[in-house]
Order: C-alpha cells, then structure tokens, then sequence
C-alpha cells in the first residue's frame, strides 16, 4: 500500500527456522540509508521476540555486563548514532565525548585500533578482556536503549546474568537468534564493513561522506537480499 510519501507492507520472511510477519513503512522519496534504520530496528526486534518466545530471559536493567564486550556498528547504523549524539544537549553531548575519549585511548594502548590479522573471535576476546565500558553506558544500563544498535538486540542470555562477566563467558547460554543484524554492513557499499562501536567518534572524523539517496523501498530490498546471501 502506498500514499503520496510513503509505501507500507508486510514482510513474510523465513530467517533460520522463524517465520516473520513484519509491518513496516518506508518514504518513497530518495533518502539516505540511515533514514530505515528505524525499520531494520523493527525488524530486528521482530526477529528476536519470535526467538525468544517461550524463554525465561534473564537481562534486566542494571546488569550491563555485555556492554563491555566489542559491539560492532554498520556505516548506516553509526550514521544514526551520530545523529543521535548531536541532537544531544550540550552538557550530555560533552561528557559522551569523554567516554569516547577514554574508550579510544584504550584501545589504541591496547593496540586492537586495526584489526589486522585478527579474526572477528580474537578481537572480541581481547577487546572483552580490557572491560572498557560503552560510553553510552550509565549506571550499568544502556541510556539509549530504544536506539541501541542491531547486534545488541540479538544478545540475550538464559542463564544467570552474574555469569556474563566472567572472562570466558563460562556457562553463559545465549538465546540463538538469527543475525539479521550482518545485513546491515555493506548496505550502502560493498566495501563497508563495520566499525567498533566504541570507536564511533574515531570513525566519525574519517568517514565516508558521500550518502547515496535511493528511495525507501530499494533500500529495503537491498538489506533483505543482503540477509538472504547471509543465510
């Protein structure tokens, strides 16, 4: 269904062994990607719920365990975490800038600022390994909760919070769902990969600026062909 502006349909997708029914509403204008954030956020959302259906989930607000560990970020989705921090007061805006500040210097004396010859598990073993808190963690609980990124979404635990701290993640037992969230890298360019999240202000002073503008369904299309080469 389509008015002047916009295009509203349902997604009937097959992800692993979920079947989905997600409403959802995109501009038809040409706009960048990071304005359907919002709808991979919904879809994410959709995923997980139908993956977590039946479970006892055991996070809670407080526990913020996971929020040391390397969160990966698309182009598209640090775009919309810019957006975000710049539409911050000033006072908040500031002390987030000190986060980062902090973050960065760890990691760079950590020397994990280039990936290098890491796989993905190294790296995300020895960024765990350094406990350095998300900056947009405060007092233990996510303050951007509704605009968390995708991958954050997808991790949730059934076994006892107090176990996600542990260094090796020893007897922590994740809720399997798909992860939709891959799809979102390489969305506007075959070439983008992703970024720690930790490190968004450091990518922000080099990243690409020419955002290429298509209409609201062909980015859909593009992140659901990027899904469907995921599985």
């Amino acid at each position: 269904m389509a008015d002047s502006g916009h295009s509203t349909a349902t997604l009937r997708l097959t992800v692993g062994t979920l079947r989905i029914a997600h409403p959802i509403t995109v501009p038809n204008a040409l706009v960048p990607a990071v304005e359907i954030v919002p709808v991979l956020q919904g879809l994410v959302n959709a995923v997980v719920e139908a993956a977590e259906a039946g479970q006892a989930i055991s996070c809670r607000k407080g526990c913020g365990a996971c929020c040391r560990q390397l969160v990966p970020v698309s182009r598209t989705e640090g775009e919309r975490l810019l957006q975000l921090v710049e539409a911050m007061p000033a006072e908040r805006r500031a002390a987030l800038t000190t986060r980062f500040a902090a973050a960065e210097a760890a990691i760079d004396r950590a020397g994990l600022k280039e990936r290098g010859e890491r796989s993905d598990r190294e790296l995300s073993v020895t960024y765990f390994a350094l406990a350095i808190p998300c900056p947009f963690l405060e007092e233990e609980s996510c303050s951007i909760h509704p605009e968390r990124p995708l991958v954050c979404r997808e991790y949730l635990v059934t076994s006892s919070a107090e176990l996600c701290a542990g260094a090796t993640q020893e007897g922590v037992t994740p809720v399997a769902v798909p992860k939709v969230s891959m799809a979102a890298r390489g969305l506007q360019d075959e070439s983008d990969d992703w970024f720690p999240l930790a490190l968004l202000m450091d990518w922000s002073r080099r990243r690409p600026r020419n955002a290429r503008r298509r209409p609201g369904p062909e980015w859909v299309q593009r992140f659901l062909k990027r899904l469907g080469a995921s599985k």
